[in-house]
């Protein structure tokens, strides 16, 4: 851990990537230290006001200040992107590990389930769950996790399929090991490296899903902010607030170069062929 740590540093991209996220990171744990305003507090008189001094990003059109809404925005976009990933790992790895190790029907079983899951677009299936299991946090992180296990499931059941060619597996095996054992003393560890590649990048698509549902209104209710709602009601008021829709467009955009720097990082780390193209020093 140590040193994937001092390699993402010295990676001029993972560098940037590391300090674009902790920066959103700070905002996002103390957004009631650093936003000047509360984030639902509607001040009379205010709507729709532009940049100025009092208001730096102007306000909404309801008088709540959009720099105050932006800030506590980013609690919603981390941490669901962050609990989808999880969520979406920890089911995908299952179904993709035991299909590639077990073989036979529930390989069979498991990527069919994967494949059904694949055949709708991440969005339609988003919104589908959203649906029925009703709007809020944990259900939209509930239905960006079932959208994107089949990412984790797929490369979990090759890297499966490859461990359990390697000699050591057979050696365990004949010692009497369990599979449920080998699995996650073995298999699980010597994974570990492409799958948190693959984390990295599901965490940019999650947060960018949630802000796709909140934008069409299935995500996080009002009055939470969320960049996602936020866009979606600047565009009434685009036209003569443009800063409504900049600045939480604004900083989905550098939540999302973070994410994606740093996974280019992790995947030079894990696959040093792409160092090169990568930047590493």
């Amino acid at each position: 851990m140590k040193e994937t740590s001092l390699y993402l540093w010295h990676h001029r991209g993972g560098r940037v990537g590391v300090l674009l996220l902790l920066a959103m990171v700070f905002v996002a744990v103390f957004a009631p230290l650093i936003a000047p305003y509360e984030p639902n507090a509607q001040i009379s008189g205010s709507e729709l006001q532009g940049m100025s001094l009092t208001h730096w990003f102007g306000t909404d059109f309801l008088g709540r200040d959009i720099l105050s809404r932006t800030i506590y925005g980013a609690r919603v976009s981390l941490f669901a992107g962050a609990l989808a990933v999880i969520l979406g790992a920890a089911l995908g790895i299952f179904m993709g590990i035991t299909a590639g190790y077990m073989g036979g029907w529930v390989d069979s079983t498991m990527m069919r389930l994967s494949d059904a899951i694949s055949a709708f677009p991440a969005i339609l299936l988003g919104a589908a769950i959203v649906a029925v299991l009703g709007p809020g946090f944990v259900q939209v992180a509930i239905a960006i996790a079932i959208a994107q296990s089949p990412l984790f499931a797929r490369l979990a059941r090759a890297l499966a399929i490859s461990e359990a060619r390697l000699e050591y597996i057979e050696a365990a095996e004949s010692m009497g090991a369990s599979k449920a054992s080998i699995i996650l003393r073995h298999i699980l560890p010597n994974a570990a490296g492409p799958l948190a590649v693959q984390a990295s990048l599901s965490v940019g698509i999650a947060i960018l899903l949630e802000a796709g549902l909140s934008f069409l209104g299935l995500g996080v209710q009002p009055p939470t902010p969320s960049w996602g709602q936020m866009l979606a009601d600047s565009l009434r008021f685009i036209d003569f607030i443009p800063a409504y829709a900049i600045f939480p467009g604004l900083a989905l955009t550098v939540v999302l170069v973070g994410v994606n720097l740093l996974a280019d990082a992790m995947r030079d780390r894990v696959d040093p062929q792409h160092q090169n193209l990568g930047g590493g020093e």
